[in-house]
Parts: structure tokens; sequence; C-alpha cells
């Protein structure tokens, strides 16, 4: 199958597709490292984490530091990624770090396996979602933002996207929310 026929096949309701579930074709992303003694990612060509490089090109590494009280500080930076070739994932997250304990560790985590469904990740069930909305994703299609997050020895990935939900309040009026749940999609420790 040719890249633009997967692309097609994936996008959802961009290509006439049913709109249930909520299908991504592009997205942002964002990365976090906390309680490491240096840490850097390489995603689509661009270097996130603490490893920078100084005036001279000597490259420098800091500690982490803990996470913040406020975790959604984290989602803040993002980075949009264009699909390229009708490729969604431009390739694998790759991830090299010092632990607390000193011990150097890489790791790659594979977007495009790990979401191969394309499924936008949220918490509002259908029922809780107008249709009108639903109608409106043919024109304007959700993007998530993915966040990888490492903690030390642990690697977290996360989606959040901005879902439309409706129900009713308190009064019996009917209610429509922007909702922006993260959603914890994968993790594992080294």
């Amino acid at each position: 199958m040719r890249s633009e026929e997967v692309a097609r096949e994936l996008a959802g309701p961009l290509y006439g597709k049913e709109s249930w579930p909520i299908r991504f074709y592009t997205h942002a992303f964002s990365a976090a490292c906390f309680n490491t003694l240096a840490c850097s990612f390489l995603y689509n060509n661009y270097q996130f984490g603490t490893e920078k490089m100084d005036w001279t090109g000597r490259v420098v590494d800091r500690p982490s530091g803990p996470q913040p009280g406020d975790h959604s500080v984290l989602w803040n930076a993002v980075h949009a990624i264009v699909p390229k070739n009708g490729e969604t994932f431009p390739g694998p997250v790759d991830l090299r770090w010092t632990s607390l304990d000193g011990t150097d560790l890489q790791a790659f985590v594979d977007l495009d396996e790990l979401f191969r469904e394309r499924l936008v990740l949220h918490n509002v069930t259908r029922e809780h979602i107008p249709r009108t909305w639903l109608k409106h994703l043919s024109t304007d299609p959700v993007s998530p933002t993915i966040l990888v997050e490492l903690d030390d020895r642990t690697i977290s990935v996360y989606m959040k996207a901005m879902i439309v939900a409706e129900g009713v309040d308190a009064m019996g009026n009917s209610d429509r929310r922007l909702r922006s749940d993260p959603i914890l999609a994968w993790t594992h420790t080294y």
C-alpha cells in the first residue's frame, strides 16, 4: 500500500470515513525530563532535554530536577509535526539519558507503532459528543499533542486533545464544554 493510501486510511473524516472513533493525522509534540543527571530527546531532527551546546561547540549537560507541582506547564511548549510523504510520524523518539544513579541509558519510542490505529485518546463517550462537532471533523480534524516524559528510569507517553463534550448542568440545561484531559498511552521503566 502506498503511503498516500495509508494516509487516507488513517485520516478518518478527511476522506469521507466515519468520524467515530476520532482519529488523527497530524500532531504536536512535547518532551519533558525529570530526576535525571542529563537527558536528550531527538524527534523530527529537533533536540529536547537538558543537553545543550555552549559557545565553543562543547556539549554541556545539567540535571533536570524534580517534576513541577503543576503538570499542565508541560503542555505549553509544543512543536507542530506536519506529515511528510504520507507519514504521520517522522520516526521514533530517540532518548539518551543518565539516571539518578549515574547509569547511561538509551531507548527508542516508536510513536508510529504505539498509535498505529491513529485513535485520539480521550475520556468522552460518543453520547456526550455533539453530532455537529463530529461532522465538523471532516474539515477541521483533531490534532492531539503527544508528550513523552522521562522521570529517572521511567518513560511515559501521554496524549491530550481538545474534545467538545455536552451534558446537562445542575439546573437541567444543556451544557457544552471543551475537554482536554491528558491520557496515559504507554509507560515503561528501564
